[in-house]
């Protein structure tokens, strides 16, 4: 049975996203376009929320992180702290262990932690930007491929964004870098559908949303999400716009691109200059060596372009790519995006740091050519029908399939159960969650010995800093003198110093946190 390993709150969602899905395609087979969207749009919502509630629990890579960064962030949202209260002395000098954290852009942060300020800390507020993002770029998705195919494309492209697994599993924070990987490809996806709106409708609107969205996809992870000005100057090329005044409009969304992003980057080196500037020598690591273990081979995002996009996928994204352009009402804008593809794929398999997530920022690319080519097989079969309600009737089931084998209910249950005893991950990091909830520590103690980096989730749960390691009689002394209170999880395998088993101060937790050294 599968529906029983899901809450009755999460079986509620599913089931719903299955009724508001069929009245979406009810209503496309109608060609009732603003209500087949707006179901659509619906669908994503509540399969995005079913996402956000499959870990009860904050994620090892990286979500626990930026749960913590973004909830200190919530009392002071110009000041991004790992440890807001850096109270032992100790070097923090590690991303995983800064007390100014500038490890990522703020703008995934920011909308964390007024999804916080809103509906409270929780581990589903985390996650709630990415259920409103993610069905903003639903009709993305289907704007940019109805403009560039037809209505069908574009629906088909919709659906498959809804449908990702990889997407789901990002909301759900399981995936490596979760939110923020997940916001900045959305942000860029929303920056390439104002281009393909502006290429098609020209009107000055989008021009500006251009440079705001190109602009908040910097305030999320750096300069790729400049990417839609590769886009926009490979289509003037296309179009034989060589004339300096033919890059007029792409200037003024330059401008308003480095009006969003850059006073952040100004205010980092003001305000804490030594910490930007090792973020930023960070950053350009990532493309000279494999950082914290992330390597792989040049084919490295190739050989998982099926773990994001399914089995298969690499086998049909030539052709999908061909019957794109062949079928397209715009061939420079469809040249443009392919060759956006193409050099996003390219730049992050020369980069030494390889990670799965990187190459999605063109994944609204890949769902418009996967269903290009869906629409393609949809318009030989039919061909040979002559009745219309069997052609709605085709189209139905085709579109029912590919969810059905995409949207693998069992998998997400084996992976995100809390109730098999076989899943240790889970298990794990439930059973450290109680620990942490029920230590209730005062305000002003310190907690030791945590195992590992649990650390992270320690000072979200308790609301108290929290280290791995056992003070030392000169930290033990300085936190006496600060007015601290020591807490501290006793050793499995080794007795505690002597002047910490003589304070009868000292609080002595007798429970074990289970997990990574």
């Amino acid at each position: 049975m599968l529906i029983p390993s899901f809450t009755n709150t999460q079986v509620i969602l599913l089931a719903a996203a299955g009724i508001a899905f069929l009245s979406s395609l009810f209503f496309q087979l109608r060609r009732k376009e603003f209500l087949s969207v707006g179901f659509l749009f619906i669908t994503a919502l509540l399969v995005y929320s079913f996402a956000a509630l499959l870990d009860p629990f904050l994620n090892l890579w990286d979500e626990r992180f930026h749960a913590l960064v973004a909830k200190n962030m919530i009392h002071h949202p110009l000041k991004p702290t790992l440890y807001d209260n850096p109270v032992a002395d100790m070097a923090y000098d590690r991303w995983d262990r800064y007390t100014i954290w500038l490890h990522k852009q703020p703008l995934f942060l920011w909308q964390i932690a007024l999804s916080y300020k809103i509906f409270g800390v929780s581990e589903f507020s985390l996650r709630v930007p990415d259920i409103v993002l993610g069905a903003a770029l639903v009709f993305a998705v289907y704007r940019s491929g109805k403009l560039l195919v037809n209505p069908h494309v574009g629906y088909l492209a919709g659906v498959l964004s809804i449908s990702t697994l990889y997407f789901i599993e990002l909301v759900a924070g399981r995936q490596e870098v979760d939110h923020n990987d997940f916001t900045f490809m959305v942000y860029v996806s929303l920056s390439l559908w104002a281009l393909i709106e502006y290429h098609v409708t020209h009107k000055a609107i989008w021009i500006y949303l251009i440079g705001a969205f190109s602009g908040l996809a910097i305030l999320c992870k750096w300069l790729v999400g400049l990417l839609v000005y590769l886009g926009w100057f490979i289509v003037n090329l296309l179009q034989k716009k060589y004339r300096m005044s033919d890059y007029r409009t792409i200037i003024i969304a330059l401008l308003i691109t480095f009006t969003v992003a850059v006073p952040w980057q100004i205010l980092t080196f003001v305000w804490y200059p030594t910490e930007a500037l090792k973020a930023l020598n960070f950053n350009l690591f990532h493309f000279t060596m494999p950082l914290d273990g992330h390597r792989g081979t040049f084919w490295y995002h190739f050989e998982n372009f099926d773990v994001i996009y399914g089995m298969l996928a690499s086998f049909f994204i030539v052709p999908a790519f061909y019957l794109l352009y062949k079928r397209s009402k715009d061939k420079a804008m469809v040249i443009s995006s392919i060759c956006m593809a193409g050099a996003v794929y390219l730049f992050f398999s020369l980069a030494e740091t390889r990670m799965p997530s990187f190459p999605i920022v063109v994944s609204i690319i890949i769902f418009i050519a996967f269903a290009a080519l869906l629409d393609s097989v949809w318009q030989y079969v039919s061909q040979w029908i002559g009745n219309t309600d069997i052609r709605s009737v085709l189209f139905g089931v085709l579109v029912i399939t590919v969810v059905a084998l995409r949207f693998d209910i069992g998998l997400l249950k084996e992976k995100h159960s809390t109730t098999d005893a076989e899943n240790s991950y889970s298990q794990m990091l439930v059973h450290n969650k109680a620990v942490f909830q029920s230590l209730n520590l005062p305000d002003n103690a310190v907690l030791f010995n945590v195992k590992g980096r649990h650390y992270i989730e320690a000072m979200f749960y308790t609301g108290v800093p929290a280290y791995n390691f056992i003070p030392t009689f000169k930290q033990y002394q300085d936190l006496i003198a600060k007015g601290q209170r020591i807490a501290i999880i006793r050793p499995e395998n080794s007795e505690l110093p002597t002047y910490l088993l003589n304070d009868p101060a000292i609080i002595i937790i007798n429970r074990t946190i289970t997990g990574y050294d």
